[in-house]
This record gives C-alpha cells, structure tokens and sequence, in this order.
C-alpha cells in the first residue's frame, strides 16, 4: 500500500484566515462567517454561493467534537490543494444537538479527487488529536490570527 504524504496543517492555515468571534454566534452564523472568509483564497474556483451551498450541505452530517470542536468541511472538484479558515470563539458557542459548547471551528476544504482521499482522512483525524481542550483554550486567550497560525504550526 502507498502511504500518502502527509498535509502540514501550517501550510493550509494563513494568519489571516483566523477569526475570534465575539459573543455566542450559532453553528449556521460561524459556518456562514467562515465560508465568507475564506473565499477569497478560493474565489477563481468557485462561487461564494457554490461555496456556502457545498459545505453547508456536507455540514448538516457533521458533529461537534467533544473537545468544543467543530469540523465544517466539503469537497471540491475546482480546487487542486486543500484550504482552510479557523474560527476561535471564546465566549463559546452552544450546539441545542449535541449539548456541546464550540470554542472553535476549522472550514477545511479538499479537492474532490480520489488521489486525496486518504489526506483528507488523515488532515481530519490530525485535527481531532489536535484541537483538544487544554490547546483549545490557550488559542482563546491569543490576539490574533498569526499567533493562532503559529501556535497550530508548532503543535502539529
């Protein structure tokens, strides 16, 4: 069997691709706010409205994670690489589904070809060892998206 290279997290998530949300904004609100911030990586491959459509139809399968982590991702057959754009919410956000509070949130984008599929496996199972609570929080106390960027590139 081939083993597929691994995706670095760091070369995906650009500082300015992460959010702090203020207050307690819903599932909806984050993956809208999200989908919103990272078309512009993406917008010579796709609509903004292709975009929300996309992932928000693969979002209503997801489920927050335990940790307060929350997944949104979809495939797409126009892009060659994968994306990403990170929403930390510190005051949390509460899921009425699964009686969880989200404090953050990764859009991860995949291209829609076989030869990722194994990534895209192995990109979200990185991200649920990662995204645990203790890192969760220490991103909630940080400034800003670079900080954040930086924090996840070291952790990997």
């Amino acid at each position: 069997m081939i083993r597929q290279e691994e995706v670095p997290l760091a070369s995906i998530l650009r500082g300015d691709s992460v959010f702090f949300l203020k207050g307690k904004p819903s599932k909806e609100e984050v993956v809208k706010l999200l989908t919103h911030g990272l078309y512009p990586q993406v917008r010579d491959f796709v609509t903004a409205k292709d975009l929300y459509e996309k992932v928000t139809e693969v979002e209503k399968l997801n489920n927050v994670l335990e940790t307060g982590f929350y997944i949104p991702h979809a495939k797409l057959a126009e892009i060659d690489r994968f994306y990403a754009a990170l929403a930390v919410i510190p005051d949390g956000s509460f899921d009425p589904k699964s009686g969880i509070t989200v404090k953050a949130a990764l859009l991860l984008l995949t291209p829609n070809r076989p030869i990722f599929f194994q990534q895209h496996l192995n990109m979200l199972s990185k991200l649920s060892r990662l995204f645990q609570a203790a890192f969760i929080d220490s991103l909630t106390a940080m400034k800003n998206g670079a900080q954040v960027a930086e924090a996840v590139g070291k952790s990997e």
